[in-house]
């Protein structure tokens, strides 16, 4: 009998949650630093972009750099970095200097960190796991953030509205977090599977083509790479206007948008404590999959118009359906790619999703910036496109992604 809480997944699972506490309040903290000292949506759109492009061109580069060395060290590495750049740019907001291309920049390099960090992490993690527990792992991954938003969200939004030098706050206790995970980080004891092909040339090409090539071999993985870069479009809409949304508007408060992000980070919560007790049929879970997908665009398109409550409530069911997606396609891709190609695909994946995120901060922020259409009604009519997606790839699809989504882990 195998058992989940290992030495190893112990100790990267507790360091996990103790850097998300301080990069979600790092997150809602740098959004609004951004919104409320340019009081333009383009501007906002324009810091995320910054910190996405960087994760295109890294994405290429690191997928081959990350299947060839250990997966542990760049983990820990990339952490005691964030210590020291979080520790800088809490200085630099106490002495009241704020400088948008300066932070845009700052944005950018931090993007290419966490691209390196994602694709390590994500790789490595199967490794951590013992066979038969990648459900009830994930399902517990799946937890880290929804968990540190909950807590992180509420107390951000209160430290920014009552003390004057509340961002540098709470950037110092975000580089302070990263100093604790890191440290735990360098006691992991792990054999890693690692790419061992002998380097020609430039093998960086070479590596990063064998990860396009399994795209034509496995269309299945290709078609959820293209459904989530589309999604990733929609999403990232969401994240430009929702909270300039919330702080224009006469009625609703830094705080209002805050419990926004607690009640989603509650259901999440809840999600993964129901798929860590107990497992879905395996038979099912593309239905279950398809299902999600289109129940959380339409909600997450129409919960602007929604009166307060019922929009808390609605964050909420999102949170608990977005973690079941999370947990179907994460613990059956990672599972399904092999070892030794993980990173190459992942990468090439994340390329996708970055470049539907980027188009999609540049469409809205533009939008936004330069007509007059209300805020809810752009995030309205994005919905089209993430919906049209569901139909055109996952349902049509279908054989190829019930092999991937109904293995049975």
């Amino acid at each position: 009998m195998t058992k989940l809480w290992t030495r190893n997944f112990s100790i990267l699972t507790i360091g996990s949650l103790i850097s998300a506490l301080g990069s979600s309040a790092a997150a809602v903290g740098f959004g609004i630093l951004i919104f409320k000292e340019t009081g333009s949506p383009l501007s906002l759109a324009l810091y995320m972009v910054a910190n996405i492009i960087p994760r295109v061109i890294t994405g290429f580069l690191a997928g081959p750099f990350v299947d060839r060395h250990s997966r542990k060290k760049i983990i820990y590495v990339l952490d005691f970095t964030s210590t020291a750049i979080f520790t800088m740019v809490s200085l630099i907001l106490f002495t009241g200097y704020f400088n948008v291309i300066i932070f845009t920049g700052i944005a950018a390099f931090l993007g290419i960190m966490d691209t390196i960090y994602q694709l390590a992490f994500m790789s490595m993690f199967p490794e951590v796991i013992e066979p038969g527990q990648h459900m009830k792992a994930y399902s517990l991954s799946s937890l880290i953030w929804p968990v540190s938003a909950a807590i992180m969200a509420p107390i951000a939004a209160f430290m920014i509205e009552s003390f004057d030098d509340g961002i540098a706050i709470l950037m110092i206790f975000n580089a302070l977090t990263f100093f604790i995970a890191a440290c735990l980080e360098t006691t992991i004891h792990l054999k890693e599977s690692l790419n061992t092909k002998e380097v020609v040339g430039f093998q960086f090409l070479e590596d990063l083509k064998e990860g396009f090539r399994y795209y034509r071999v496995e269309k299945g993985i290709f078609g959820i790479a293209i459904l989530f870069a589309c999604f990733s479009f929609v999403y990232t809409s969401h994240d430009v206007l929702r909270m300039p949304f919330f702080l224009t508007s006469d009625i609703y408060t830094i705080q209002h948008f805050s419990f926004l992000i607690t009640a989603s980070s509650i259901g999440r919560m809840v999600g993964g404590v129901i798929h860590y007790v107990f497992k879905y049929p395996p038979h099912k879970r593309y239905t279950i999959a398809i299902f999600v997908y289109l129940s959380v665009e339409i909600i997450s398109a129409t919960l602007l118009y929604m009166p307060y409550l019922l929009m808390l409530l609605m964050s909420f069911i999102v949170g608990l359906l977005s973690v079941t997606s999370y947990n179907i396609r994460m613990s059956a891709t990672q599972i399904y790619i092999p070892a030794h190609m993980r990173g190459r695909v992942n990468s090439t994946q994340n390329l996708l999703w970055n470049i539907g995120a980027i188009l999609g901060a540049l469409v809205i922020g533009y939008t936004a910036e330069y007509s007059s259409l209300d805020y809810r009604l752009i995030m309205l009519l994005t919905a089209v496109l993430s919906i049209s997606a569901i139909f055109l790839i996952p349902i049509r699809m279908k054989k190829e992604f019930v092999k991937i989504y109904n293995a049975d882990i």
